[in-house]
């Protein structure tokens, strides 16, 4: 087996981390590579009404859905790696009705050659370009990709940098940056985070890294996209001190963060999630979804134990008040890894993750889905069956004609495959 969870712990310094395609396809022209020199000056105007494809509302006159039932129908291997490592794919709809798929290509699972590449597709995901670069800092790793489109068209992305230091403390931040024609170009990335991605002269004093200064500092990670919300876009993030490698044990647990913005081109603030909640978990991963009520719901990796990368059960908390307050964290009874969260238009939530034995010997691309607004969840369905290899992290978009897409790594970041399954509800 290749055991990537001693990876995630490394990964994430401080607490964490079928059928072929025609690569040369071109739908509708999907434009040209983007670096950090060829960004769009201006960013979108304020938020205000702003929402984005997570949030679609089910017709209000349409009964609610009693039963549904998936049936694949196809998978497509999107890129292949060639010898390198493909991993942590999303998709979102472009304004122009076709698709984005965003992912990591690198040397390795962890190098510093690891840079965020792009795909397009037609309407139904049947079609796909050949990959091009998105965004590359020379030198660094840009990891975990995520992608939405507002309401507005405005396609955003945010990752994270990932670098360790010669002093052995590993620093990372989030970005993100925008694209305001489909894709084809994106703006600079602004660190989002208050991360020293530079640090002068680290050093461990009371088994914490500190600066140059003595003070100490945090670094930041994502592997969710940003929500549009009552006017902010929203950032689920976890994150806190770097490792001490040395003393996982005595170690601050990891905690979730919400940081947020009225306007892309602004600061952002950061507002934790009741970091007093499950205080001696390691809360890794947060992905965020808004209902139509405004009610907001999160699903979190965890670990237990002294390791971040031990095993630890999916989580789920709710939010009534726009992420002021949170729920007590409900065990949903396995090991989930970087979930997804989409509400159908029929008002069904989904939720994808790498699943994992309690025994960390296999794992699978799975879902769920609810009927009842995350109150209960349904059995796991299975995507794909990885073996003993690292897989997962799955990317959700919504189909017409009552399917579904989901993206995903697969075994060992051979490839990224693109699975689309159909489905059928029952109403009242």
């Amino acid at each position: 087996m290749r055991n990537h969870l001693p990876l995630i712990l490394i990964l994430t310094a401080f607490a964490t981390g079928g059928c072929g395609s025609d690569d040369t396809a071109n739908p509708s022209e999907p434009g040209s590579d983007a670096g950090p020199e060829s960004g769009i000056d201006a960013a979108p105007d304020a938020l205000d009404d702003v929402s984005d494809e997570s949030t679609a509302d089910a017709s209000p006159d349409a009964a609610p859905v009693t039963s549904i039932s998936f049936t694949q129908r196809s998978v497509t291997t999107v890129v292949e790696a060639g010898g390198d490592h493909l991993a942590f794919p999303d998709v979102t709809r472009l304004s122009d009705g076709r698709i984005l798929l965003a992912y990591r290509r690198g040397s390795d699972h962890v190098d510093a050659s690891g840079k965020i590449m792009k795909v397009f597709a037609d309407a139904d995901a049947t079609t796909w370009s050949a990959e091009e670069v998105l965004y590359d800092a020379p030198g660094i790793d840009d990891r975990d990709p995520s992608v939405t489109t507002l309401a507005d068209g405005t396609v955003v992305v945010n990752y994270f940098q990932y670098e360790t230091l010669a002093a052995g403390v590993t620093v990372h931040d989030n970005f993100v940056g925008w694209s305001m024609d489909d894709g084809a170009t994106f703006s600079d990335f602004e660190q989002v985070g208050s991360c020293p991605m530079n640090v002068q002269d680290p050093q461990l004093v009371n088994d914490l890294w500190v600066d140059d200064q003595g003070d100490p500092f945090d670094v930041y990670a994502s592997s969710s996209s940003v929500l549009a919300y009552e006017g902010e876009l929203l950032m689920p993030v976890y994150g806190g001190r770097p490792l001490n490698l040395s003393n996982l044990a005595g170690h601050p647990r990891s905690r979730l963060s919400l940081f947020k913005t009225s306007a892309l081109g602004s600061a952002w603030t950061e507002s934790l999630v009741e970091p007093q909640l499950a205080e001696d978990t390691w809360l890794m991963e947060p992905a965020l979804l808004a209902l139509p009520d405004g009610k907001l719901i999160m699903h979190v990796r965890t670990a237990d134990g002294a390791s971040p990368g031990s095993a630890g059960n999916l989580l789920q908390t709710t939010s009534s008040d726009g992420g002021a307050g949170w729920s007590d964290y409900e065990d949903l009874g396995f090991v989930g890894h970087a979930p997804e969260l989409l509400r159908l238009d029929n008002g069904v939530l989904l939720s994808a993750f790498r699943e994992i034995n309690d025994a960390f010997t296999k794992e699978w691309v799975s879902m769920m889905y609810s009927l009842d607004d995350g109150a209960t969840w349904s059995d796991r369905i299975r995507v794909r069956d990885c073996g003993a290899s690292e897989c997962g992290y799955p990317g959700l978009l919504e189909l017409d004609g009552d399917a579904l897409l989901i993206v995903y790594y697969a075994p060992g970041g051979q490839s990224v495959d693109a699975a689309v399954y159909g489905f059928s509800v029952a109403n009242q």
